[in-house]
């Protein structure tokens, strides 16, 4: 992997987390707002239900692609415990703050929190809630977590076959989309286990980033990918073409666009340059929803509604704020046990020395 490769990868992490966080601005894209059918929906449309959704594919890919790079080899008992620890554990500490929180709502407030009045009382539903066993966690933002654990597991399964016939193994993992729903409750998200094996056998295939990235490729490639999906998604001829190959292709085009877009970016960037928030987007990730959430609330009494032309700005900001919360959280947990550092971002780092004069 070529030292550019390693930068775009970096600044990737940030594009795909920064804009998977405009999904899930309180009070959500499937609530009725002025960025979801009133009068600032390009808004919504393009940050949120485009290059918010479409970013789980890309982070999906870039995973498969680095595991192939740097995991293929070792046992699956040692992948399924290095994503144990980095992955599910802050998850479901995470997933356990963010009820503890919307549960205090409801004592507080007297208003329930929507993530959690589907629970009956039943463990199964607290479970689910809580760890996303056979369906969504409360904390719908993490239930990505869950499957992208899930899909390293099979695609460590799969590197014998990605190893000896890539082409095939590239085939099956475009044909996967097809299975639909009957993957679950193994995984719920068939994109992310496709998008995971796809990184995987371009890795192996030895295409490199920065070949999918030149604009010969990335921007011909990604602009024909998004006109074709949407070309066969207006003719709704069955589920295959007017539904899922558009989907697919959209992914693609979407894909292949970001990709010229930051590599684009790290040639603007000098070479010693990099991303200074790219360390700490994990952590932004875990906290980002329970946090735009408690600051939703005074903005509500202070500023306005969702329905109110003000919203635009808190929607575009919040994210920018996460990102910033979870750097700082990030640095101050440097000098936390390595217990909390583990359970809080998946990562234990030595306490950073002072720099002499």
């Amino acid at each position: 992997m070529t030292p550019q490769d390693s930068r775009q990868i970096e600044l990737l992490r940030v594009f795909c987390i920064l804009t998977m966080m405009w999904v899930h601005v309180s009070p959500g894209l499937s609530m009725p707002s002025v960025i979801n059918g009133g009068d600032f929906a390009l808004v919504g449309r393009l940050l949120g239900d485009t290059l918010g959704r479409i970013s789980v594919s890309l982070l999906s890919l870039i995973s498969g692609y680095l595991f192939w790079m740097r995991a293929r080899q070792l046992p699956l008992g040692e992948v399924a415990w290095r994503r144990a620890e980095s992955i599910l554990l802050p998850a479901l500490v995470w997933s356990g703050i963010y009820i503890i929180l919307a549960a205090m709502k409801l004592q507080i407030s007297g208003v329930p929190a929507t993530s959690i009045l589907r629970l009956e009382g039943r463990v199964m539903d607290a479970l689910n809630a809580w760890a996303g066993l056979t369906g969504p966690t409360a904390n719908r933002s993490l239930f990505f977590l869950r499957d992208l654990f899930v899909a390293t597991l099979i695609l460590r399964l799969a590197v014998p076959l990605i190893d000896r016939a890539p082409w095939v193994a590239l085939a099956a993992a475009l044909l996967l989309g097809l299975l639909g729903d009957s993957l679950q409750p193994l995984i719920f998200r068939d994109g992310i286990l496709q998008f995971v094996l796809l990184g995987a056998c371009l890795a192996r295939l030895k295409v490199s980033l920065s070949t999918l990235s030149r604009p010969s490729v990335g921007l011909v490639f990604g602009y024909l990918f998004v006109l074709a999906g949407a070309g066969l998604g207006n003719l709704q001829t069955g589920w295959v073409t007017g539904v899922y190959l558009p989907l697919l292709l959209r992914r693609l085009g979407i894909c292949f666009l970001s990709l010229s877009l930051t590599s684009a970016l790290v040639w603007a960037l000098r070479r010693d340059a990099r991303p200074i928030l790219g360390r700490a987007t994990f952590l932004a990730f875990l906290m980002h929803v329970p946090l735009i959430g408690i600051l939703w609330v005074p903005w509500q009494r202070f500023v306005g509604t969702e329905r109110e032309p003000s919203y635009v700005a808190f929607y575009l900001t919040a994210p920018f704020v996460a990102l910033a919360a979870g750097y700082l959280l990030d640095h101050l947990l440097d000098a936390a046990p390595p217990t909390m550092q583990l359970a809080l971002r998946g990562k234990v780092r030595p306490r950073r020395q002072p720099v002499p004069h």
